[in-house]
């Protein structure tokens, strides 16, 4: 018979077994209760009906419009405020649009262009299809043909909704709608204008509009180069110009952007056709180009 300090110390040892085994058994058992969790979520997955959740798709889709909508409504009534309204400047940017249009295919709001008297160097797609052209841009360019490039790659982030895309992306499409949804501005197209301009939009999103902007100008007629030509106008010889670099720094892949462009105009096959636009007498229109 062993003796009462031999048993002690086989107790000692038996306990810490004990102890770890029922912890052991307390894992598995949460282990398959995960994995028994895990399986039903698979397969309410598996069995939820596919319109469910293209519903779910539609419904968000949904919302972007209306919100898309309302926007546009917002920014209409700051940017008429602010635009350029002589005769002449409207009639000069919407020919150089219409040349753009039959190329466009379906929108989901129409183009609407504006020129905005002010030295920034710049051009901004606004939601709804809204795009601002500044003269201190415009005074950089020395064709329509240019003004069409400029305006070729803002109609392509209309196209792809890249402002919306960006302003999701940054706010969340909740916060987004719930922010316009009273219908007054109140200040808030200006808030969301300044976070759209100066979050920019990604590189792969210039470089899309491009692709899109320089098949758009060869389908109208216009070498594709003219968007090379634009930049290289824009960058000039003022690299330490701060309108200029704030261009850049929201136009990401300046160098990549001319080469592309100079690519797409060496395998072009047609023949360029000039936009009957004086634009010399068009420039004059501009306050600041005075």
């Amino acid at each position: 018979m062993p003796s009462r300090s031999t048993a002690a110390r086989r107790t000692a040892i038996f306990l810490p077994r004990v102890s770890e085994m029922r912890i052991l058994r307390e894992v598995l058992l949460l282990l398959a209760l995960y994995a028994g969790v895990g399986l039903a979520v698979y397969g309410v997955w598996r069995l939820w009906p596919a319109s469910k959740t293209h519903s779910l798709a539609q419904d968000e889709t949904s919302l972007m419009h209306r919100t898309e909508g309302k926007l546009r409504e917002l920014l209409r009534r700051e940017v008429i405020a602010d635009a350029n309204d002589e005769a002449a400047v409207k009639a000069g940017l919407r020919k150089v649009q219409d040349r753009l249009s039959p190329a466009l295919g379906a929108l989901s709001y129409p183009i609407e262009s504006y020129l905005i008297d002010s030295s920034t160097v710049n051009a901004v797609c606004l939601p709804g299809n809204i795009i601002l052209v500044y003269s201190g841009l415009l005074r950089r360019l020395e064709s329509p043909e240019e003004l069409a490039a400029i305006l070729a790659h803002e109609i392509a982030h209309a196209i792809h909704r890249d402002p919306m895309q960006v302003l999701k992306r940054e706010l969340g499409l909740a916060a987004l709608f719930a922010m316009v949804g009273g219908g007054r501005g109140d200040g808030v197209t200006g808030r969301l204008m300044h976070r759209l301009v100066s979050s920019g939009f990604s590189r792969q999103q210039e470089l899309a509009a491009d692709e899109e902007a320089l098949r758009v100008l060869a389908a109208s007629d216009i070498d594709p180069k003219a968007l090379a030509d634009a930049l290289r106008r824009i960058r000039g010889d003022k690299d330490e110009d701060p309108a200029v670099l704030q261009y850049i720094s929201t136009h990401p892949g300046f160098d990549e952007r001319v080469q592309l462009s100079e690519q797409a105009s060496a395998n072009w096959p047609g023949k360029p056709r000039p936009i009957d636009l004086d634009w010399k007498q068009f420039r004059a229109q501009f306050r600041v180009l005075r």
